[in-house]
């Protein structure tokens, strides 16, 4: 009996299978791409053709209709195993389509027609695969609730200036949504999201993504200088700059919670390479099976307890959250609600994070001195795992301070 995640739609269901055949093609040319740092566009074309990147949106619009996060979840997971950085670049478009598709029942629900249009035909360009959105959002010095990024109130719109870190996906894009702070007459700001064209005046896209890990994200810096956006083109303006909480549900679930999920595939391609050199590789004078010695047996087996815990929680997160998306559809959920799930959510990334750490080195472990090697297969799993831990919105001490504050009652404030 397998016991890998499975979707839980018939829509789920495909989305995962055309992960699985994906993940398979860009294995074959990870490596490659990891040791020149280059961006794959082909594994891009690919899941254009397939559909995979247009998900997330509804059939009417032509995507596959994919409304469990749950099920994006294992997807991503899947493509994970074939090369993390393609899962984590795809994931920032397929889940920014589903934060539109949210953001449109939102919409409709307040009688917003004008704003209905312009995200209908976003979700119609997107599943007609001619459009790629990149979401950036982290920048230099400040967290995802507090963006230095700041677009000013102009004539007919806003002129945005900032700089974003980890544009992760830019070298495709053709939309940006940086996340934005707009000062308000009291001195206080809104938070915002804005839509800005590749092409648009004022815009950089910078060539400079150079890391340990996750080397073919593409995840390069973009930068804002005096850009003009139209009025209709911030949208979710909120006053819950600097809080976590209000309106979460409408990004960081969809963005976070297939992102983390993207590591449990780095720690089952690690798994499944460590069970293969077991049951082939004979060591020593006797000329032993790996698999056959007991110390290598009860490493083997901690793999299977972190794999296990992994998937454990993720289907449990995963199946919460469709319940409160579902029942948050067009209505901002209570506070303490959405930080009893944010608690949870920090829960599974710090378990997943670690534990991807963990059973990629326990693998290196398994399979000896070779691992070391630049081109091997777990030498660039391991560099990819060990990125999870910096990733938004909190780094593991902040998570810690987070999920305390909540489980005691208390007003969940990092104190930076």
């Amino acid at each position: 009996m397998n016991f890998e995640l499975l979707a839980s739609t018939d829509a789920g269901t495909r989305f995962v299978r055309i992960a699985e055949e994906h993940a398979a093609d860009f294995a074959s040319r990870a490596e490659k791409h990891d040791r020149e740092g280059t961006f794959p566009h082909e594994n891009f074309e690919a899941m254009r053709k397939s559909g995979f990147m247009a998900g997330a949106v509804p059939r009417d619009f032509g995507g596959l209709g994919v409304e469990s996060l749950y099920d994006i979840m294992v997807g991503m997971s899947r493509i994970g195993r074939g090369d993390a950085s393609t899962a984590i670049a795809a994931n920032m478009h397929i889940a920014g389509a589903a934060v539109v598709v949210r953001l449109m029942h939102r919409s409709q629900a307040d009688g917003d027609s004008k704003t209905v249009g312009i995200l209908q035909e976003l979700l119609a360009q997107i599943g007609a695969g001619r459009l790629v959105m990149c979401f950036p959002t982290t920048e230099p010095g400040t967290d995802l609730t507090s963006p230095m990024t700041e677009a000013v109130p102009a004539e007919g719109g806003y002129i945005v200036n900032g700089r974003k870190i980890f544009g992760t996906i830019s070298p495709a894009a053709h939309l940006f949504f940086p996340s934005v702070r707009v000062p308000t007459e009291s001195g206080g700001y809104l938070t915002a999201t804005v839509m800005v064209p590749r092409d648009a005046e004022g815009i950089e896209v910078k060539d400079n993504w150079d890391a340990m890990g996750m080397r073919a994200s593409g995840s390069n810096d973009i930068v804002f200088t005096n850009c003009f956006v139209p009025q209709d083109r911030l949208f979710g303006a909120r006053d819950n700059y600097g809080k976590v909480g209000r309106g979460f549900a409408d990004f960081a679930l969809n963005a976070n919670l297939p992102l983390i999920s993207s590591f449990l595939g780095i720690a089952e391609a690690a798994r499944a390479f460590a069970l293969n050199m077991m049951a082939t590789q004979r060591k020593g004078p006797n000329k032993k099976l790996l698999g056959d010695r007991i110390p290598i047996q009860q490493i083997i087996a901690e793999i299977e307890i972190d794999i296990a815990v992994s998937r454990g929680i993720i289907e449990r997160v995963g199946r919460a959250a469709d319940v409160f998306l579902a029942k948050y559809a067009t209505t901002d959920a209570p506070v303490n609600e959405s930080n009893a799930l944010m608690k949870e959510v920090q829960c599974m990334k710090y378990i997943v994070n670690r534990k991807a750490i963990e059973v990629v080195d326990k693998a290196m472990i398994i399979c000896g001195g070779g691992a070391y090697m630049s081109k091997h297969l777990l030498s660039r799993l391991y560099r990819d795992a060990r990125a999870g831990p910096f990733m938004q919105p909190f780094a593991p001490y902040e998570a810690f301070e987070y999920i305390g504050k909540v489980a005691l009652g208390m007003e969940p404030v990092i104190d930076r």
